[in-house]
């Protein structure tokens, strides 16, 4: 994939975690994930389309009203990529933010890391 191509992609990331029409997201999630896309982030690990979309379902029950949006450009090279967002209410869309790294297969995301800035980590080593 090219630059515009990732790009493009990756935007439809974004408006798929912030699409509240579960139907519509449905759809989007069919279009830009991998049939078993893996999600880890710093509290679970998600398998699969239908669990996806529930794990967004889920977090916008529980942060009604956020949206995601980019914080800075896209970076990718190769099969990977890496995106920074903010997440929050139109008024303050900057009270959660993160990073989101890929790994793009066949032009869908087949695995995706999600850092979330600040989070303290539990498992000192």
């Amino acid at each position: 994939m090219n630059k515009n191509q990732v790009n493009k992609l990756l935007n439809r990331h974004l408006e798929t975690w912030s699409e509240s029409d579960v139907e519509i997201r449905k759809a989007l999630i069919q279009e830009i994930y991998t049939e078993d896309v893996e999600v880890v982030d710093p509290f679970s690990v998600i398998v699969g389309r239908q669990t996806l979309n529930n794990f967004i379902t889920e977090l916008q029950n529980k942060y009604p009203g956020y949206l995601f949006e980019l914080s800075k450009d896209i970076d990718s090279h190769n099969h990977i990529a890496r995106l920074n967002w903010r997440y929050g209410p139109p008024d303050n869309p900057d009270t959660i933010t993160g990073q989101d790294i890929f790994v793009i297969s066949a032009g869908r995301i087949e695995r995706l890391f999600v850092f979330v800035d600040g989070l303290k980590n539990d498992h000192s080593q």
